[in-house]
């Protein structure tokens, strides 16, 4: 039995997604997660003895931990070698003799809840250019490392040009020359002042195409309406075998 310190999830759909916070110290996290209120997601801290075994309609599981103990790898592996999206998020890099995850993201522990967030977002939240999950397993899966980065930008007319500078500026030539595989969506408010333009979309079109050849990306396009009616939010994910910390 597990030990479930967090709010319940939703009972209208099979559990297929999961967030595991390895310690007491994830549960603030943890309670953001659940806060989501994403049909299907469930957000839980535990003990590392306490992991769930991985069922037929589990599809995700994200593992927030502060240690790669065997423990922690053993759960990890049981999930990935069911077949299940496998994503571990650490205080550093676990390194393991064998393979015990699709992807590994190293943050710091303020910094976990916008990936972990970003994903289930792209999942779950309907857009003009929607994602799936199975956007997120072709980027994710068996990939080894992903890094999620995010920008806003502003300037009228700019404001994707804006956003994207500032992505480029938080990826680095080393990172950039190791994507594999890379996510990436806008959002802004239905009412945005002035309305997006075919131009501003050019120019997020013209990044993706300079992108090195061989990577595989993917475009999403989403309506937030929390956000001011003078901004653009780009979300990116990315993935690489080579992409270490």
């Amino acid at each position: 039995m597990t030990e479930d310190l967090s709010n319940g999830c939703t009972n209208n759909f099979p559990v297929s997604f999961h967030v595991f916070g390895i310690g007491e110290s994830f549960k603030p996290i943890i309670d953001k997660i659940s806060a989501l209120g994403y049909e299907g997601v469930s957000a839980t801290t535990i003990k590392p003895k306490q992991l769930p075994s991985p069922t037929e309609e589990d599809r995700m599981v994200i593992i927030l931990t502060d240690e790669g103990n065997d423990l922690v790898v053993d759960a990890a592996k049981s999930y990935y070698q069911a077949g299940v999206l496998t994503l571990v998020v650490s205080h550093q890099q676990i390194g393991s003799q064998c393979k015990f995850c699709d992807a590994q993201l190293e943050a710091d522990t303020e910094a976990i809840y916008k990936p972990v967030k970003a994903i289930l977002d792209m999942i779950f939240n309907n857009g003009l250019i929607p994602l799936d999950f199975n956007d997120i397993r072709s980027c994710l899966n068996d990939s080894g490392f992903f890094k999620v980065v995010e920008s806003t930008g502003k300037g009228s007319d700019e404001r994707v040009a804006d956003a994207i500078s500032k992505i480029e500026n938080i990826i680095s030539h080393k990172e950039k020359s190791a994507i594999e595989d890379f996510i990436i969506s806008i959002s802004f408010n239905h009412d945005i002042q002035p309305p997006i333009s075919m131009r501003e979309m050019k120019t997020l079109s013209d990044f993706l195409s300079s992108l090195p050849e061989g990577i595989d990306a993917i475009l999403g396009v989403f309506h937030d309406d929390k956000m001011p009616l003078d901004e653009v939010r780009l979300t990116a994910v990315i993935s690489g075998k080579e992409l270490k910390p």
